[in-house]
């Protein structure tokens, strides 16, 4: 998938999964066709996450640390549940809701589907008040 498609996709994604304060929705894709915006998530961000249930569903509860010295802004995450041979069955990107201050944390608790493995990433982001690093 070329850039403007991965782009578009982001956008149209940014319209669906909204932005909510209290509860995180998330928008679900078949398939490995995603991958994060931002080579850079590793480097600027700590995703430290456990799976677990919650009301009786399975979810994944975590934090994610900013380790940089700004104002992450429209923070998402790019959930992946795998099987057990580590194949992508499905994809959602989830907005944080919130922003995330400079060398800070924030906690999440997303809703998957039950999977024998997980991965969590950084999609995106933004720097509030500067281009970033």
């Amino acid at each position: 998938m070329n850039m403007i498609a991965r782009l578009v996709t982001a956008c149209f994604l940014g319209g669906v999964a909204g932005c909510a304060l209290s509860e995180m929705t998330p928008a679900t894709f078949m398939g490995s066709g995603l991958r994060p915006l931002v080579a850079t998530g590793d480097q600027y961000f700590a995703i430290d996450w456990q799976p677990g249930e919650r009301n009786g569903r399975p979810a994944l509860t975590g934090t994610v640390t900013n380790r940089y010295g700004a104002t992450a802004d429209r923070v998402q995450l790019l959930v992946e549940a795998l099987d057990d041979s580590g194949t992508v069955k499905t994809q959602q990107v989830v907005w944080l809701g919130d922003n995330v201050a400079p060398l800070n944390r924030t906690q999440f608790v997303l809703a998957v589907e039950k999977s024998p493995k997980y991965r969590v990433s950084i999609f995106a982001y933004d720097w509030r008040g500067r281009t970033g690093p």
